[in-house]
């Protein structure tokens, strides 16, 4: 199951919040895929405004009338006093809600330390109202709204709604920065540009190493970082400079981050705080720096020789199709992440994530399309040390699938691939090619007992009664028809009811009927109803990290995955698998032993001998 030591920790790095009120926090959450809070629409907005480094500058944004000219400052933003804090709002025009308002976007700022919010408030107060201006921040002074809109130059509000999440998302990320080493200074600023408004970060470092890769790897992060893609990197001795752009279809995000890092002038390069290791990369405690290499680089060195399970359901069968498939695939990673492994999906598909007319995301003062990034490895869930889960949608090409896988094997212990369901030709040819084992994924039903006669027997028999071995024939002729897949380990039933129950009696004897034709039950997967997917849901489904619900299968989830790696790979070396038997699908008759345990099977007078990951060795 999951760690809430582990997730507390890797969220108040970033939060800055106490260990403690993050775990109080995390507790009361239904799930883990956003462990740090995101921003509705307007509290994004608003938090987007207050991007200034100290007090001062944030009441410089405050609305202001002057004597003889225009508004200066944001106009709409709000400000009063609340014990030892300052409470930003937004004015109810901009809202269609009160100040008073349920769901009233508030952002309260305090500190520093022993510092008089409330006397610098009415300091600023007292200057504009000597200098013949008048302060338009109160929320009890009724102030109409704008009579036409503003131009786009003009209107703070309009340039800050474009990207308002993707400022926002730094905003509730404060500790990141100071979490690399050499941290010396930060400012933030925003830019207007053809396709939306642009955020750069300025970042001082005073030591040797700019840590680009650390910052890379928060960033893209989809379940405490940002979930940015990497559009390009550039470095030199004294300037690194990292752009970022929003995932397809992302709200309010319509804008590029940049990163960028300088050396601080007159600082000794020896000078500059230790780095912070990282939960969320998965750093281990007390590591030294600097150290040579990125991090993904580091964990690429380990030898390895992932093993690549692919999922397949029943060509042209709508009861389980490519997205319960994928959901099935993360489930079992999940498990065997928890158990140390590092566990990947790959998903190869045509359609794109997100089907839209056009692009809503873009404002109509917008001249430009927003630049993309292909999108790359991201991170399911943190894990206990030292297990990975990780996801990679590729198109479904098969140069581009095996690049992926090739990339994969050296990285991971256990890589599950999941493609489309088609005819069992284009399957065997295409890239079910590129699996060492096969498993095809099935709704769980009682076996049939009595086949129904065409016409009424001269006996009056309308139905035959099936032995179990007959049962097994109509099984695998009704569902695989008379081409079986080749080379197809055996399969995952799933339970429509979510009750994984093993099967007594005639069914189990079907069972055992199946397996001695290369197509044994490798176990069973309980159901845990449709995918939830749009705003405010995970892209993903809930894993067996996630704690239980109404319906708690999560016992059953890990059973299942883990009599499955048993069934697949019975002996291990070290952390990597190592395959055992893989059944073959060619239907010959034989008796199911124990010698299957040892790697060979039984056909009756002839024992044939697996080779790698199940294959039939070649020739005579």
């Amino acid at each position: 199951m999951y760690s809430i030591d582990q997730i507390s920790n890797a969220t108040a790095q970033l939060t800055g919040e106490s260990l403690g009120n993050a775990r109080l926090r995390l507790t009361t959450l239904d799930r883990f895929d956003e462990l740090v809070p995101r921003a509705w629409a307007d509290q994004a907005l608003l938090e987007s405004v207050l991007r200034a480094m100290d007090v001062e500058a944030l009441l410089g944004l405050l609305p202001y009338r002057t004597k003889r000219g225009p508004w200066r400052g944001a106009r709409g933003l709000l400000v009063q006093t609340e014990g030892s804090c300052l409470k930003f709002g937004l004015r109810f025009w901009l809202r269609d809600h009160s100040w008073g308002g349920r769901h009233q976007p508030e952002v309260w700022v305090c500190g520093p330390h022993g510092e008089d919010l409330a006397a610098l408030l009415a300091a600023h107060e007292r200057r504009l109202v000597a200098g013949g201006h008048a302060p338009q921040w109160e929320p009890e002074l009724a102030e109409p709204g704008p009579k036409r809109q503003e131009p786009v130059a003009r209107s703070l509000v309009r340039q800050l709604t474009t990207s308002s999440s993707l400022g926002s998302s730094l905003v509730r990320r404060p500790r990141l920065w100071d979490s690399l080493s050499a941290y010396a200074g930060i400012d933030v600023e925003a830019r207007m540009s053809d396709h939306g408004l642009d955020w750069i970060v300025n970042r001082a470092v005073a030591g040797p190493d700019f840590e680009e890769d650390r910052l890379i790897g928060v960033l893209t992060d989809h379940v405490v970082g940002c979930g940015l893609r990497l559009l390009d990197h550039s470095c030199d001795a004294e300037l690194c400079t990292v752009r970022f752009a929003p995932p397809p279809g992302a709200w309010r995000s319509r804008g590029i981050l940049s990163v960028r890092s300088s050396r601080v002038p007159g600082v000794p390069r020896t000078q500059g705080a230790g780095p912070r290791p990282l939960t969320v990369l998965g750093e281990p405690r007390g590591f030294s720096r600097p150290r040579a290499g990125s991090v993904n680089e580091a964990k690429e060195d380990r030898d390895r020789a992932g093993t690549v399970l692919q999922l397949t359901g029943k060509p042209r069968n709508y009861g389980i199709g490519r997205e319960e498939l994928s959901w099935i695939a993360e489930q079992i990673a999940a498990v065997w992440a928890a158990k140390g492994l590092s566990t990947a999906v790959v998903l190869a598909r045509d359609e794109p994530d997100h089907l839209t007319l056009g692009d809503r995301t873009r404002p109509s003062w917008a001249t430009d399309r927003l630049p993309s990034a292909a999108a790359g490895w991201h991170r399911l869930r943190i894990t206990p040390p030292p297990g990975e889960l990780w996801k990679l949608a590729v198109p479904e090409d098969n140069e581009m699938v095996a690049t992926a896988l090739e990339d994969a094997r050296p990285r991971f212990d256990r890589i599950l691939l999941v493609g489309r369901n088609d005819e069992w030709p284009w399957f065997e040819h295409s890239i079910g090619q590129f699996a060492d084992v096969r498993v095809l994924v099935h709704p769980a039903a009682p076996y049939e007992r009595r086949l129904p006669l065409p016409s009424e027997s001269p006996d009056g028999e309308t139905a035959l009664d099936l032995t179990p071995d007959q049962s097994a024939i109509l099984w695998r002729q009704q569902e695989l028809g008379l081409r079986p897949p080749r080379r197809l380990a055996g399969l995952l039933l799933i339970e429509p009811d979510g009750k994984a129950t093993v099967p007594e009696g005639f069914d189990a004897q079907v069972e055992e009927q199946l397996a001695r034709y290369g197509t044994p039950v490798l176990g069973r997967f309980p159901a845990n109803g449709p995918i939830v997917h749009g705003p405010g849901h995970s892209p993903h489904a809930p894993t067996v990290m996630d704690p239980k619900t109404e319906r708690p299968t999560h016992e059953q989830m890990i059973t299942a995955a883990e009599a499955l790696a048993r069934r697949l790979w019975p002996t291990h070396v070290g952390r990597r698998a190592v395959p055992g038997p893989a059944w073959s699908s060619a239907g010959l008759v034989g008796h199911h032993t124990a010698d299957q345990e040892d790697g060979c099977i039984d056909r009756g007078d002839v024992e044939v001998h697996r080779g790698p990951f199940g294959r039939e060795p070649e020739g005579p």
